[in-house]
Formats: C-alpha cells, sequence, structure tokens
C-alpha cells in the first residue's frame, strides 16, 4: 500500500506508527492529490481544501491532522509596528489551504483584502509580511516570533482546524488503512519524545512541540468532523466555490 504524503515534522511523528507495509511517499502538499490519479487504489495525506478540487475522493472518518493551539504547521510572520497589511509573501510548503484561509481571516477579522506573493527566492523575513509553511518554522525555532495560522482559524471557527485528511479513491484501500491503526493519539502522546529525538530541529523546538502536542489531533472526532464541514462551508459562503457539497467521509 502506497501513502503519499507531505514531508514535514507532523508526518514524521506519524510515521513510527504507520506499519511497514505501507509505503509513505513524500510530496509537496500542493502536488499530493494529482498522484491518485495515476495511482488509483493509493492513499493519499491531503490538504483539506484540496477536496474543492476533488469531491469524488472517499475521506478518511477516523484520522486526520487537526489543530486548535499555539502548535501548527504555519505560522504569520509580520512586520513590527505596520498598521496596515496589505501583502503577504507565502513560502515553504505552501498549499491552498494557506491561500484561502489566509485571505479569509484578514477580511473576516479586519475587513482587509491582501495581496498574496508565492516567494520562490527566500527573501528576507524582515523585509515583508510572511505565511510560512511547513518545518521551515521550526529548524532555527523561528516559531518563536511568529502567530499560528491553526490557532487563528480554529478561533474563528470555534472548532479544530483540520489540516490534512486521508483519501483515496477507493473504499476498500481506505478502510483497510484506517484499521491499521488504534488508540493512535495516545500512542503519539506516549512515544513523543522518543520521536522528536531523532528530527533535526533545536531542542527549544523540540520543547515546545512535546510541550503543545496536545492540541494536535491525529484522531478524527465528531469534533474535527464538524471542523472540516465548517471549512466548506466557509469558501462556499465566501463565493471561491459555487455549491456546496458533502464530504464523503468513510
Amino acid at each position: 500500500m502506497k501513502l503519499f504524503a507531505p514531508n514535514n515534522i507532523f508526518v514524521s511523528i506519524l510515521k513510527n506508527h504507520i506499519p511497514t507495509d505501507v509505503d509513505v511517499i513524500y510530496k509537496p502538499s500542493s502536488l499530493i492529490s494529482k498522484e491518485l490519479e495515476f495511482n488509483t487504489q493509493a492513499i493519499a495525506m491531503i490538504p483539506s481544501l484540496d477536496l474543492i478540487k476533488n469531491r469524488n475522493l472517499f475521506v478518511a472518518s477516523k484520522y486526520a491532522v487537526s489543530f486548535d493551539g499555539l502548535l501548527s504547521n504555519s505560522y504569520f510572520y509580520f512586520i513590527e509596528g505596520q498598521k496596515k497589511i496589505e501583502k503577504i509573501h507565502l513560502q515553504g510548503d505552501v498549499s491552498i489551504n494557506e491561500f484561502i484561509l489566509s485571505k479569509i481571516i484578514f477580511e473576516e477579522k479586519y475587513s482587509s483584502q491582501i495581496e498574496l506573493i508565492l516567494d520562490t527566492k527566500n527573501e528576507k523575513l524582515k523585509e515583508n509580511n510572511y505565511i510560512i509553511c511547513g518545518d521551515d518554522n521550526f529548524i532555527d525555532s523561528r516559531f518563536q516570533k511568529g502567530i499560528s495560522f491553526a490557532d487563528d482559524i480554529s478561533e474563528f471557527l470555534n472548532l479544530p482546524y483540520v489540516n490534512y485528511i486521508f483519501v483515496s479513491q477507493d473504499k476498500e484501500s481506505l478502510d483497510l488503512f484506517q484499521n491499521k491503526f488504534s488508540d493512535l493519539d495516545i500512542k503519539i502522546e506516549n512515544s513523543a519524545e522518543s520521536s522528536l529525538q531523532l528530527l533535526n530541529i533545536p531542542n527549544d523546538s523540540k520543547e515546545f512541540i512535546l510541550s503543545n502536542l496536545g492540541s494536535v489531533y491525529y484522531e478524527m472526532t465528531e469534533n474535527e468532523q464538524d471542523g472540516l464541514n465548517e471549512l466548506i462551508k466557509l469558501v462556499y459562503y465566501h463565493g471561491i466555490v459555487d455549491d456546496m457539497f458533502d464530504v464523503k467521509f468513510l
């Protein structure tokens, strides 16, 4: 069985609990869903809003990667003393989630329309406002100067922010994948310290992740399902999709 997934810390923590018969293949978040066009029985861990363009996919009802606190896969970094934010650069493992949800959050919270710029030149943080996605937030403890993207979204929804979901074109494959796990959150919590020791990040980043791992959920409960459905409603209400659709939970 193949699992296409982003290469980030949260997948690294999960990987220790994935059975050896599952071949984990890392891809940029924005490209993962395309892999299912050619690997129809594979599982993919995709950004949740990729469902907008892939409504036919079956979605795991038991597992996802969700957040509701300071720990996040993405962080905002703003120029100090700036009164009005008009442009935000995006850097790292950027996905559709950061593009869509950052615009919605600024419109809802600040009545502001922002311009998003995909930054491939690794420009200096001090010169621009940024959203940085993925492990770049932790490799030099940069997160300490950032604002949790996940916390902003979950606070707005009053529900967990479902960042990544497990999907497949094939019902049987997805069902088989889900049945490979049990008590995942508890197992991850019990093994977190040893898992983090294997990561090539500073100790203060490891300590921050460990102390805040309780705000990360690998199991999908009714709460997370509601959070995912609210994200879909949000993009509909903001005119990003023309019609509502039901998530095909399995």
